[in-house]
């Protein structure tokens, strides 16, 4: 079966910042120097900007046409931006009928693999992209368009254009945290302190509208705890030991899971890592203090998943 060639795309260009804390191109076709043309990051270094995705970059994308032999896309961050993915990099293994893996209006997340810019081509890959890597690249795509919309309630409410709110507020604290969604959350936790790098007039309603829509992501630390306990009531002291150490714990939650041979997992649960960690030595100060020389406590930490 010969495949017909790929149709051609109106030469790309970027509206407004898609995905600013990884320093997204501008396109070609927007305004010289305005607020549409440039990444955040070019913008603060107001130096020229690149008119393409990066070779190997993980991009949003929706599907726009599913044909027997390949995928047309959108590049979601990329105004008219369309990409292509072969049946071969659609899945790993044989496909049958290319529809029971992909359908029209889907989001995905795609490898870059190649461009022509003589033909205006995007090559892209459905297959190079683990499940983790989709789930994490589709949710910073949703969560950087909330934060967007965000910014403009924002301008709204002092009358300013979007473009306002996103000089004198994104860029300043993409500056600062490296990225927005650090940023917002660590607003919502400290308030003002954590946005004194935005102008003064736009400080009040940026603290209201992020404490209001924004909840910070829970930080948890967790590990395996192995208690032996020589006492005569070896059994309720430890239980009483594990109930006591996960109250009057501020500002984290801590839960306890039975593994077996005296192991028990515990999880500490909080919005802030340094608070979480304080909980974890709680526990254990007061697991000392209930077993004390009736027995040994020892602890391992796990990495975070």
């Amino acid at each position: 079966m010969s495949v017909p060639p790929r149709p051609s795309f109106n030469r790309p260009h970027f509206s407004w910042p898609s995905k600013p804390y990884h320093g997204r191109s501008s396109l070609p076709g927007t305004s010289a120097g305005g607020f549409a043309s440039r990444s955040p990051a070019a913008a603060l270094r107001n130096q020229n900007v690149k008119k393409w995705p990066n070779v190997n970059e993980i991009v949003v994308v929706k599907i726009d046409k599913v044909l027997d032999y390949g995928v047309f896309c959108s590049l979601l961050e990329y105004e008219n931006a369309t990409g292509f993915v072969h049946i071969s990099q659609v899945e790993s293994s044989w496909i049958k009928n290319i529809r029971n893996y992909v359908s029209e209006g889907q989001m995905r997340a795609a490898l870059v693999q190649k461009i022509d810019k003589e033909k205006l081509q995007i090559d892209l890959s459905l297959t190079k992209v683990s499940e983790r890597q989709q789930r994490l690249r589709i949710e910073e795509y949703k969560q950087l368009d909330r934060n967007k919309k965000l910014i403009e309630q924002m301008a709204k409410s002092l009358n300013k254009t979007k473009e306002d709110g996103w000089n004198a507020v994104a860029l300043p604290l993409i500056s600062t945290y490296g990225n927005l969604p650090q940023a917002f959350e660590a607003i919502a936790m400290d308030g003002e302190h954590a946005a004194e790098n935005v102008e003064k007039e736009w400080i009040p309603i940026l603290v209201d509208v992020v404490k209001k829509n924004v909840r910070p992501a829970e930080k948890e630390v967790k590990g395996t705890l192995t208690i032996a306990c020589t006492a005569p009531n070896g059994v309720d002291l430890v239980k009483t030991a594990l109930l006591d150490s996960a109250k009057n714990v501020s500002n984290a939650k801590i839960s306890y899971s039975y593994l077996g041979g005296g192991k028990y997992l515990v999880k500490v649960v909080s919005f802030d890592f340094k608070l979480a960690e304080k909980g974890l030595s709680n526990v254990q100060e007061k697991l000392q203090k209930y077993i004390g020389q009736n027995g040994t406590i020892a602890f391992a930490r796990q990495e975070a998943s």
